[in-house]
């Protein structure tokens, strides 16, 4: 379940006139209020099981707001005064949320379809009541930034595109999605470019990092749930494979998704197979640069020379350096795709990061 800043706004006053601080978490253990405790805990599975019963675990107790996609809530103490105290809070939390629902608005709706939680009859409903189209080509753009929150950022967002019928919607407290109208497939090709310019606007703006996922176009409004859950995935796949870059698009990843679903044990082993303690010393920071540089610009010799502000005959010492260790010529396409692949599947074995 998602608070838009107006519910969370709402609650936090609540809880805070409590003496004792409650913690309110999310479906995924993960502190939501206090907004600066960015603590991620652990659920005990007693309580996911029977959310609105109220559990006293490790000196605290614990308690969801419903049945059905709660949130949960997590105090100091396991006397009875607290079990009362906590009962209380999920209760008028719940409140809290059955008002907003009950004055759902045009963003709201669409917050709901991208996450998958309207369906069948209730779908049809909600794009009847707010006139979405059930049949129209349109894509899900997912914004995240790191620095400034999601009803800070809509502002800037607003402006960048002038189709009254594209619709902002907060996804998170550091995300924004974009549900963007669009036509032929031509059009839907220049929406890379609109997110390059969007991250120059934040960039002048705000001086703050943003990282854009765009998912496949879609035409029935019950795919836009999986367009949201691909913009999300290329922001995913893109930062652990090509952390240069902020602006991803889920066709162009196929490689990458398809490395990420390698085992990690199994992409360990083969990493190791030429980044290991007897190659050390060859993989330096330069000779890592300079391989880069020579893939970015498609294995040509001159450009990379010309780039990287060296004589030809260095690169190619380089390279025959490289060759004659690892038995791989970076020059000979297939070696270079066996290279890169090996060296990507290294990433694998760092943490992965989630974009909400």
């Amino acid at each position: 379940m998602y608070l838009d800043h107006h519910s969370l706004a709402r609650i936090e006053r609540i809880l805070g006139q409590l003496k004792t601080q409650v913690m309110l978490l999310d479906t995924n253990g993960q502190v939501i209020l206090p907004k600066d405790n960015h603590r991620d805990l652990q659920l005990p599975e007693m309580l996911t099981k029977d959310p609105t019963r109220p559990l006293v675990y490790g000196g605290f107790t614990l308690i969801g707001t419903s049945d059905k996609q709660p949130l949960y809530l997590c105090m100091a103490g396991d006397s009875q005064d607290v079990q009362n105290c906590i009962v209380v809070c999920a209760e008028l939390i719940n409140m809290v949320i059955a008002s907003d629902a009950a004055h759902l608005g045009r963003e709201q709706a669409v917050r709901m379809i991208l996450r998958g939680e309207a369906e069948g009859t209730e779908l049809e409903g909600i794009a009847t009541e707010y006139a979405l189209p059930m049949e129209k080509p349109r894509c899900v753009m997912y914004f995240h930034f790191q620095d400034i929150e999601a009803k800070d950022a809509m502002e800037i967002l607003s402006n960048i595109t002038s189709d009254e019928n594209d619709i902002f919607v907060e996804v998170g407290r550091h995300s924004v999605a974009l549900l963007k109208n669009i036509g032929e497939e031509e059009e839907y090709e220049e929406i890379e470019q609109l997110g390059l310019a969007t991250v120059n606007t934040f960039a002048s703006e705000t001086n703050s990092s943003i990282y854009i996922g765009i998912g496949e176009p879609k035409q029935h409004i019950s795919d836009l749930h999986d367009g949201f859950v691909e913009a999300k995935t290329a922001i995913e796949v893109g930062h652990l494979y090509r952390g240069d870059q902020q602006v991803f698009v889920y066709r162009k990843l196929l490689i990458e998704r398809f490395l990420r679903d390698v085992p990690e044990e199994m992409a360990q082993q083969y990493n190791a197979l030429l980044f290991n303690r007897s190659t050390a010393r060859l993989f330096n920071e330069e000779m890592i640069q300079t391989i880069k540089k020579f893939f970015e610009n498609s294995l040509n010799l001159s450009e990379t020379a010309r780039q990287l502000y060296i004589h030809r005959n260095t690169l190619v010492y380089r390279l025959d350096k490289v060759q004659r260790n690892i038995g791989l010529d970076l020059r000979d396409f297939d070696d270079a795709v066996t290279f890169k692949l090996m060296m990507l599947l290294g990433r694998n074995v760092h943490n992965r990061k989630g974009w909400n």
